[in-house]
């Protein structure tokens, strides 16, 4: 673990967060967060190194399952159709403002479901994963993805017309520079969307520092969304917009799994309850609540969008 400075304005003059363990996967330590009292982003301080934060990826981490079935069409379970229905409003984001295929590369793109529900709209995609068992499981599948961190693949400039990080660019070490290389690999023009912990939502402040968009350590850093159009124009991107629509009922009910590890219950005591909450009666009485925290981007997760810009 190193001391370090605030990623955007490089200062060290930070306030305390919050602190605690790894609630996820229930792992000892004390992990901090603070955030900059000049910019207001909120990191990791002290930084754990990336061989640190190795045994807090496991091969089960949820993000790198393979979901073979979750392929868009021919599945009827919940959980199967809750995971297709969250990549095709992935994938409407980019098509409704880029509707011509052309290349993509997602960034963190685990097993690949992402990069085959762009390949079943005609779009030549590519991944990135530094995971090594989950980029071997989306090459699998035919995909290619490179295992690795984005500035180690080396792509050639203005390589591609879109570039998506989903739920990856708070766990990046360093954001500004991997900003810089997707401006970099970005043609003219190009698209970059990316999804976001909100640290100003409702759950934020309702749950606390059990919230689940903390997730302390494997959270890097967060960017508040008043803060976001600087940082991109700071990496040479424009900010165009932000959108929340993911990330409802599944993630309130982790942050209440958080706040119950956090408070020592044992587990017997309720996991088979919240794993019966979530189901498609909830899900629907609660549809309303989220789509108006959405419309007013209160929701935990948030999604970014920003262009290269076609001059100087």
């Amino acid at each position: 673990m190193k001391e370090i400075a605030c990623n955007f304005c490089e200062t060290d003059d930070a306030e305390l967060v919050n602190r605690g363990p790894d609630l996820l996967l229930q792992k000892p330590g004390d992990f901090r967060l603070v955030r900059c009292r000049r910019c207001g982003l909120i990191y990791q301080n002290p930084q754990l190194s990336w061989e640190e934060l190795t045994p807090h990826y496991p091969d089960d981490y949820l993000p790198y399952q393979v979901d073979e079935d979750a392929l868009l069409e021919g599945t009827t379970s919940l959980a199967q159709m809750s995971r297709n229905q969250a990549l095709d409003r992935l994938r409407a984001r980019v098509i409704s403002r880029r509707p011509e295929p052309g290349r993509l590369l997602d960034v963190g793109c685990a097993a690949g479901s992402f990069l085959l529900a762009m390949g079943q709209k005609g779009w030549q995609a590519q991944g990135v994963e530094p995971a090594a068992n989950a980029a071997a499981a989306a090459r699998k599948k035919g995909l290619d993805v490179f295992t690795g961190k984005l500035e180690e693949a080396a792509y050639p400039n203005a390589s591609f017309d879109v570039v998506t990080l989903w739920d990856v660019l708070e766990h990046v070490a360093d954001p500004l520079a991997t900003l810089q290389e997707i401006a970099r690999i970005l043609r003219p023009g190009g698209l970059l969307v990316f999804s976001l912990p909100n640290p100003d939502s409702v759950e934020a402040r309702l749950f606390g520092a059990n919230w689940v968009g903390w997730e302390r350590p494997r959270h890097l850093h967060l960017i508040p969304l008043k803060l976001a159009p600087a940082y991109l124009t700071k990496a040479g991107l424009r900010f165009t917009g932000v959108e929340s629509f993911s990330g409802r009922l599944s993630l309130t009910l982790l942050s209440v799994e958080f706040a119950l590890k956090a408070r020592g219950t044992p587990e017997a005591k309720w996991r088979r309850w919240l794993d019966l909450a979530y189901n498609l009666p909830l899900r629907l009485a609660t549809w309303p609540l989220y789509k108006v925290g959405e419309r007013f981007n209160l929701t935990t997760i948030m999604t970014l969008f920003a262009e290269r810009p076609s001059s100087p």
